[in-house]
């Protein structure tokens, strides 16, 4: 498993923020979302998507998010995301057809030539 492998995280493991708050337990895991449940009573449910998974530690049952503590209260987390996260390679900043790609962008090009008049 890799550092942040989503697949593999067992219910109930613990999740911590980035600044190292526990904010919860998993509940489920898919390839859009991360299902955290925080609380005993009255328990609330947030759908975290799984781009903030910043590390899976199976040792300790524990998994870290990217999110601080108050982004992760005062965000709404309410629905589950239905876009999976990008995959590796996905073209970065390239919003429609006529975005240049970044690898494109990095290519050197012949100097322009004056025209003559």
């Amino acid at each position: 498993m890799t550092s942040n492998d989503i697949h593999g995280i067992g219910e109930g493991w613990k999740v911590k923020t980035a600044d190292g708050t526990d904010v919860g337990s998993v509940v489920e895991t898919t390839e859009t979302y991360i299902e955290v449940k925080s609380g005993l009573i009255n328990a609330t449910h947030r759908y975290l998507p799984a781009a903030t998974l910043e590390h899976v530690r199976p040792e300790l049952g524990e998994i870290g998010i990217s999110l601080t503590a108050s982004e992760f209260e005062e965000g709404d987390w309410s629905t589950p995301p239905m876009t999976p996260p990008r995959t590796e390679g996905a073209p970065l900043n390239a919003d429609g057809p006529d975005e240049v790609d970044p690898l494109e962008r990095a290519r050197p090009r012949e100097p322009e030539k004056p025209i003559a008049m």
